[in-house]
């Protein structure tokens, strides 16, 4: 919400999970890709005029299956989180974060938290990021 940038996490269909980035104003009328590709592998022959490749790929080769889009951190008191994407799987549970760019995301890391049945972030009014596991928990990111 500060910068205006499009940030869409997409389910992929066998292989690959991804996120999607466009700067403010890019947006409109993206071709991201599907269903000529997954993730930036050729999913189906034909054209794709236009396309936009994902900034970021997660295989389920790793141990993702459903990729859960998060927000980029605006809260100050997360110190090295701020203004970085947070996203996770799940399947996997690990949340992650990356500075999303034109191009390629950068700095994809872990960030040592683990949600079980991760299914959803949240953000309030103050930036703070919440994140939702199907058993229940809403849990709140907090510094350490």
């Amino acid at each position: 919400r500060e910068t205006g940038d499009l940030t869409i996490a997409d389910v992929g269909q066998n292989a690959v999970e991804e996120v999607n980035f466009r700067r403010r104003g890019r947006g409109r009328g993206a071709n991201f890709g599907w269903n000529r590709f997954e993730g930036r592998r050729r999913f189906s022959r034909g054209r794709a005029p236009g396309h936009v490749p994902p900034v970021l790929q997660r295989f389920h080769s790793q141990g993702n299956c459903t990729i859960i889009g998060g927000y980029v951190v605006r809260d100050r008191a997360l110190g090295d989180l701020y203004g970085r994407y947070v996203y996770g799987d799940l399947c996997d549970g690990r949340l992650r974060s990356a500075r999303l760019r034109t191009g390629r995301a950068r700095g994809d890391r872990r960030i040592g938290v683990s949600v079980r049945e991760l299914s959803s972030f949240g953000e309030d009014a103050l930036g703070r990021v919440y994140v939702v596991s199907l058993d229940g928990a809403v849990y709140r990111l907090a510094p350490r």
